[in-house]
């Protein structure tokens, strides 16, 4: 009948709604890596902007979830709500950490590269904690990682005249890994039981604490002195941490869990793009290739476990 939708039309329309939401989660989270070296070039403390990030997000979220949820923040108990506050002032503080840490040595291409091995850190840490040994499909996705981290920091691969990587900073970006990796399953359950809004509100707001009390006990914590520097910290709340976090619940429930993994393996891709267009970053081939086994070890994880190889929202 002329006009009528075709069979699976809607559905079809759906998933390609929810792709593209999920790919324009992953553009967000992309771009933290490239604000943060801004940050960086433009002479903001690290424990400033990174806890006016966490403390804004937080707010905005608990505004959010006071208008749209009975109880707000509370709506999932006190006793979660207290152990969410923990793990970010503690779990996310340190990871995070490690992460800016790290990404101030190094480039945004290499760090998102170095980060994104994590699902690695959480099949060796389920082996270790379960001992339930690793399948074949997880071995070759633990050595096409193992390869690709190489690929990526070995000093005989690099383009002619390109700057050394600094060791220490992949260093710190690897620790910050495998801490997002033990965060995650730390997390699970309890980002399962109280739902990923409440959550994030909850583990933003203890992360930004723990930001400001170090940042002032270290005499580090200063605001912005400038209009670039307040923007630089909004785009990092907006673009790299409430947007994204929508997009991707919002592509999540149009395309499911194991899709909106495999999608968020676009990531490092984009931030390697942002880089190169933006901060004006090279990226040799054996970087690339190196990038590419490790997205490759995440693909396989994420359809071997049949599950998202990335357990949280959180970046």
């Amino acid at each position: 009948m002329a006009g009528s939708p075709l069979p699976g039309s809607s559905s079809a329309s759906t998933r390609w709604i929810g792709t593209a939401l999920c790919a324009a989660s992953s553009v967000g989270f992309a771009s933290l890596a490239i604000l943060g070296k801004v940050a960086f070039a433009s002479g903001l403390s690290m424990s400033g902007f990174l806890s006016l990030r966490f403390c804004g997000a937080a707010l905005l979220l608990a505004v959010y979830l006071s208008l749209t949820r009975r109880g707000g923040m509370l709506s999932a108990g006190r006793g979660p709500a207290l152990r969410l506050f923990a793990l970010g002032a503690l779990g996310y503080f340190v990871q995070s950490s490690l992460f800016f840490l790290g990404l101030a040595r190094i480039t945004a291409s290499l760090s998102s590269i170095l980060f994104y091995a994590y699902p690695v850190f959480v099949a060796l840490l389920m082996w270790r904690f379960t001992e339930r040994p690793p399948t074949r499909a997880e071995w070759l996705a633990l050595g096409l990682a193992l390869v690709g981290v190489l690929f990526t920091v070995s000093p005989g691969l690099r383009q002619p005249g390109a700057p050394p990587v600094d060791p220490v900073g992949v260093v710190l970006l690897l620790f910050s890994a495998c801490g997002y990796a033990i965060y995650i399953l730390v997390s699970e359950r309890l980002v399962h039981r109280a739902g990923a809004l409440v959550s994030t509100a909850w583990i933003t707001a203890g992360a930004g604490v723990s930001y400001t009390l170090v940042g002032m006990l270290l005499h580090d914590w200063r605001p912005p002195a400038t209009a670039q520097g307040w923007a630089i910290i909004l785009a990092m709340i907006l673009f790299s941490t409430i947007l994204p976090l929508a997009t991707l619940l919002a592509g999540l429930a149009r395309v499911g869990p194991t899709t909106a993994s495999l999608l968020s393996t676009l990531e490092p891709v984009f931030t390697i793009a942002l880089a190169v267009a933006l901060l004006a970053e090279s990226v040799s081939p054996a970087q690339l290739g190196g990038g590419a086994l490790v997205l490759m070890a995440v693909v396989l994880l994420s359809l071997h476990h049949g599950r998202p190889a990335v357990a949280s929202v959180e970046e």
